[in-house]
C-alpha cells in the first residue's frame, strides 16, 4: 500500500487535483471541462497531471496539470485549439495543390508567454505555422522540375494571400529538397525565386 502511495499518488490526491483542475479550467475558460486519466508523475515530475476536454468538443483533448518546478497548473488548451484551426485551414490549401502528396503536417511555433486572449482567438495573432509537404515518391529531374516547382510557389502564394503567419515551408521529394525559412518567405515573389532554394537532398 505504501509502495502505491508513493508511485501512484493517493486516492485522494488524486481525486483532490481533479478537482482543482476541473475548477482551474473553468474558472480560466468560462466552460464545462471532463478530466481524464488523471496520474501522479514520480520519476520525472513528483506532480499531477491529467487529460480534458470541453464537454462539447470530446474529440479536442490537451494536457492540464502541475508545473514541474512551481506545482502552479498549466494547461495546453489555447495551444489545441489553434492548432486544430491552422490544420483546418491549412490542410485543405495543401491538398488542392497536392492532392498525391504523400503526408504533409502543419505545426504551430508558439509564443513564449500565454497570451491573455486565449479562448478562440485567432491563431494566427499569437503563432507561426510551419507547413511541410513530403513527397518521397517523386524524383525532380529536367522533365518535371518547372511543374514541381510552379506548384510549389502556388501553394506558397495560397497560404500568404489567406495571411497564414509562415515560420517555414518545405517540401521534401525521392531526390531534392525545398525547405525555406521565415525570412526567406518574404523575398519569394516568383516561381523562378523559389527554384533557387531546390537543393540535391543528402541522405
Amino acid at each position: 500500500m505504501l509502495v502505491s502511495l508513493v508511485f501512484w499518488g493517493s486516492p485522494w490526491g488524486i481525486w483532490t487535483n481533479k478537482q482543482a483542475f476541473e475548477v482551474y479550467l473553468e474558472e480560466k475558460y468560462g466552460k464545462d471541462f471532463v478530466i481524464e486519466d488523471i496520474s501522479f508523475d514520480f520519476f520525472n515530475t513528483r506532480k499531477y497531471n491529467a487529460y480534458a476536454y470541453v464537454k462539447d468538443e470530446p474529440n479536442l483533448l490537451f494536457y492540464v496539470g502541475q508545473n514541474r518546478y512551481t506545482g502552479q497548473t498549466e494547461d495546453g488548451y489555447a495551444s489545441e485549439v489553434w492548432s486544430f484551426k491552422a490544420k483546418e485551414e491549412v490542410g485543405p490549401i495543401v491538398e488542392k495543390y497536392y492532392p498525391d502528396h504523400f503526408n504533409y503536417g502543419v505545426s504551430l511555433i508558439l509564443p513564449e508567454t500565454e497570451p491573455k486572449e486565449v479562448i478562440r482567438a485567432d491563431y494566427k495573432k499569437h503563432a507561426t505555422v510551419e507547413v511541410g509537404v513530403s513527397l518521397d515518391n517523386i524524383q525532380v529531374n529536367s522533365a518535371n522540375s518547372e511543374t514541381e516547382i510552379e506548384r510549389a510557389f502556388l501553394l506558397l502564394q495560397a497560404l500568404k494571400e489567406k495571411g497564414v503567419p509562415l515560420h517555414h515551408f518545405g517540401i521534401s521529394y525521392e531526390n531534392r529538397t525545398l525547405q525555406l525559412q521565415e525570412e526567406e518567405i518574404s523575398r519569394i515573389q516568383s516561381a523562378e525565386d523559389l527554384g533557387e532554394y531546390l537543393v540535391l537532398y543528402r541522405k
